[in-house]
């Protein structure tokens, strides 16, 4: 029986703009993210239709936060 919980990773983002009017947060915005686990490998997938820029490199971060809500003590009968 699992317990939950929730925190907040952070990712160092690297890219490249192609125009001089769009700023880093439009690029990293126009991205659609999603989640997949599979086989106990964790893909975090990012695409975009946007020409006038992208992510180019990835890197994660050390810190990890707690988010706003408790964990829960209680355990779930699954």
């Amino acid at each position: 029986m699992p317990r939950l919980f929730n925190r907040v990773i952070t990712f160092h983002i690297m890219g490249e703009i192609y125009d001089n009017e769009t700023s880093p947060e439009n690029i990293i915005r126009n991205y659609n993210w999603s989640f997949r686990n599979e086989d106990g490998k964790i893909h975090i997938i990012a695409h975009h239709k946007d020409n006038r820029g992208r992510i180019t490199k990835a890197i994660k971060l050390p810190k990890i936060h707690k988010w706003k809500t408790p964990d829960s003590e209680f355990f779930l009968n699954l």
